[in-house]
């Protein structure tokens, strides 16, 4: 009887983890027809979200779940203003892609860091498994924070845990933070630091990406570097 029901439990995995990876095949197209819709509603504070599927929130089931998601619910809370959000970020973006992409699509309000805007960045992810020399992505990735108004949030690289790709996160991360810190204007996200250890379930069907209670790590991260 026990191994019975432990065979029926573990067919009931395996079966869940099926359905949420047939549901990941889809994720990519409908996150990013989400956030299209989004863009389109009207707000008093205008947040735009550059980087990679990180923003979008690949890996959770509700696209709001993202850290771009959850950093505008805390912009909402604070300011009680209906914010507009224009998640710029795309899958599989690294930061000469953000760079020549993304950056020329922000509002020029927002770069002018008009009140009422905010930007924030979150790359690296891929540029790390890509295997981007860590003095270009430097040089990359100061050409875009010398870009980004005062007061912009930018993420280091979250820890990413699988060994083969894990060291090359870590010294992006450690040059992000170098980059960042000689930018005084800018706001630093410590996403590495909140995303060490992330529990199997954390992360969504794919096993790369985090679910909703993965995100849950980098929301904090970026609601801690608004400060106040």
């Amino acid at each position: 009887m026990v191994r019975r029901a432990l065979g029926m439990l573990l067919l009931a995995v395996v079966a869940a983890w099926a359905r949420g990876l047939a549901a990941a095949l889809t994720m990519e197209g409908d996150h990013a027809a989400y956030w299209r819709r989004r863009s389109r509603s009207p707000g008093t504070v205008t947040l735009v979200a550059l980087g990679d599927s990180l923003a979008q929130g690949l890996g959770a089931i509700h696209p709001e779940r993202s850290w771009a998601g959850r950093l505008a619910e805390e912009i909402q809370a604070r300011t009680g203003s209906r914010v507009k959000v224009l998640v710029l970020g795309v899958c599989g973006a690294g930061v000469a892609d953000v760079l020549r992409d993304q950056l020329p699509r922000v509002p020029e309000a927002a770069l002018r860091g008009e009140p009422g805007t905010l930007v924030a960045l979150e790359v690296g992810t891929n540029d790390a498994s890509g295997g981007t020399d860590p003095e270009e992505y430097r040089r990359l990735l100061t050409e875009l924070c010398d870009a980004l108004p005062a007061g912009s949030l930018v993420g280091d690289v979250p820890d990413l845990q699988r060994r083969w790709v894990r060291p090359a996160g870590v010294r992006l991360a450690a040059v992000a933070r170098e980059v960042v810190a000689a930018q005084p204007g800018l706001r630093l996200v410590r996403v590495e630091a909140a995303t060490h250890r992330m529990a199997p379930w954390e992360f969504g069907p794919d096993l790369a990406h985090p679910n909703g209670l993965g995100y849950r790590r980098f929301g904090r991260a970026f609601t801690a570097a608004l400060g106040g």
